[in-house]
């Protein structure tokens, strides 16, 4: 069904708006389409429009059926429309081909990584956001080096954890030259818009992660002060005579549960070696941590804590209730 309706994009407001006239005498031209069914004009139900509400007359259009009411207007109108047309069809269909590229941005972004005050890609969303291949993106790359203005170690391209990333400057290099060099044109075009498109979406993700850090560490701030500054398993508190670090801990790890990270109710406070043990006992700093993992190292390396025990199944509960589609491991 998606793909039936794929096609039809523009609204009667836009292609109103468009030729210059209202909606009121837009309406007018494409009843004078239904009423001679022997002349040449025809505008036809899912091929020039289609209908978002039939009872009222409520149309999309194709970009062919925004050609055919042009052409009409051209032949029977005083005023030429067709080149207005044309620059709208141009535009309209380049909105639609930039928000495709901020989707794909959004979509293979995971991979961006802040290094040396730079945000690097790896080079596999870099292949799926520039729609090519490894092997074309290397070429592109290989390309470059041999430019007058060759890319930079550290500061276009790097490998991070043996895997090669590319920074945002590098990535709008490479989608430079595919611009350039690739022999198909909705291809050119892609690539072309991408530094512009790039350099908007990539500013509202990173704007994101950042106001989404700031309320991390403000839900984490707010855990440490309503637990007291006390390890909650082993119930320790800094002073002169214990000089132990502690850390906030996500219940549900943030990494693996980012709708869970800002939640004040997935933070509690640790002792900096107990918190450590947890993740040595759980497999690890990189594997997923859920609430039924630290009850049972509780439950297992510190069995006398049964309220601590209590207040974690609360969590569960309540964790569980915010989040209906939500199942703990």
């Amino acid at each position: 069904m998606a793909k039936k309706n794929s096609g039809f994009t523009i609204r009667e407001e836009q292609l109103a708006n468009a030729l210059e006239i209202t909606r009121q005498e837009l309406d007018r031209i494409v009843q004078f389409f239904d009423s001679d069914p022997n002349d040449q004009w025809e505008l036809k139900e899912n091929d020039h429009f289609m209908y978002i509400n039939k009872s009222l007359n409520d149309r999309i259009f194709s970009e062919h059926g925004a050609y055919a009411i042009a052409k009409y207007m051209d032949e029977k109108e005083k005023k030429s429309i067709w080149s207005r047309i044309k620059e709208f069809i141009t535009k309209h269909k380049e909105k639609i081909r930039n928000s495709f590229i901020s989707k794909k941005i959004q979509e293979n972004s995971s991979s961006l990584t802040l290094r040396n005050n730079r945000h690097f890609l790896s080079k596999k969303d870099v292949v799926n956001i520039l729609c090519t291949s490894p092997t074309r993106l290397n070429k592109a790359f290989d390309d470059i080096q041999r430019s007058d203005s060759p890319l930079e170690l550290h500061t276009d391209f790097d490998d991070i954890d043996g895997v090669r990333h590319y920074s945002l400057a590098g990535f709008y290099r490479l989608s430079e030259n595919l611009a350039k060099e690739l022999t198909v044109k909705n291809r050119r075009s892609w690539c072309g818009a991408i530094e512009v498109v790039g350099k908007k979406t990539f500013k509202m993700i990173i704007d994101e992660e950042t106001a989404q850090q700031k309320r991390i560490d403000s839900a984490m701030n707010a855990a440490k002060r309503r637990d007291g500054s006390r390890c909650q398993i082993t119930n320790q508190k800094r002073d002169k005579y214990n000089k132990c670090n502690f850390v906030v801990h996500h219940i549900y790890s943030k990494e693996h549960y980012p709708h869970l990270a800002a939640c004040q109710d997935n933070l509690i406070t640790l002792a900096e070696a107990v918190h450590q043990e947890f993740h040595i006992w759980n497999g690890g700093f990189q594997k997923p941590c859920t609430v039924n993992h630290l009850i049972q190292f509780v439950n297992e390396l510190h069995p006398d804590n049964y309220e601590v025990v209590l207040r974690l199944n609360k969590v569960k509960q309540m964790l569980d209730a915010q989040q209906p589609k939500f199942k703990a491991a």
